[in-house]
């Protein structure tokens, strides 16, 4: 078992491959209710599911889950203040909560693996990557085969909001 980091509440832990083995340093805090993979493991192995998030015009309902709800919505049985908050708003309440408690700090963290564009779940092939490209005849049109050099050394970054 594990605390939870605000609430205090024990969890059961659990431990499974496809949330640690490649993911990298750390643990992962399984909320069933809101990721498909979970909410299918918990179901299999009869495990409770606490629904922390509903959408807006469900908020009152208190009744299970019959899907993982994996959107966007309001905050229930969150506790401590959070509870009605939308989900970004809860979102930053819960990091600034763990900042002032001493348990953790907001990160952005991105990791991309070599070839294994497959396995990515919400955004596959193709990363796009900018290159600068100089056309011999300024007119020209390098998609209609006119001559070209492409400077692979350089790549253009993508503007952060276009991530």
């Amino acid at each position: 078992h594990v605390l939870h980091p605000i609430s205090g509440e024990k969890l059961p832990l659990w431990i499974g491959d496809y949330v640690l083995a490649s993911y990298g340093t750390g643990v992962v805090m399984a909320v069933p209710a809101h990721d498909e993979r979970d909410f299918a493991f918990a179901e299999k192995y009869s495990l409770p599911m606490k629904t922390v998030v509903r959408p807006a015009a469900d908020a009152d309902d208190d009744g299970e889950l019959k899907e993982a709800f994996t959107d966007m919505g309001v905050c229930v049985n969150s506790g401590d203040g959070l509870d009605g908050l939308s989900t970004e708003e809860c979102k930053s309440a819960m990091v600034k909560k763990l900042v002032e408690l001493g348990k953790g700090n907001a990160k952005v963290t991105y990791k991309l693996r070599d070839w294994v564009f497959s396995r990515q779940r919400y955004w596959g092939e193709p990363i796009p990557i900018y290159f600068p490209v100089t056309m011999e005849d300024p007119a020209g049109d390098p998609r209609k085969g006119d001559a070209h050099t492409i400077d692979f050394d350089s790549p253009i970054p993508v503007p952060e909001d276009q991530l």
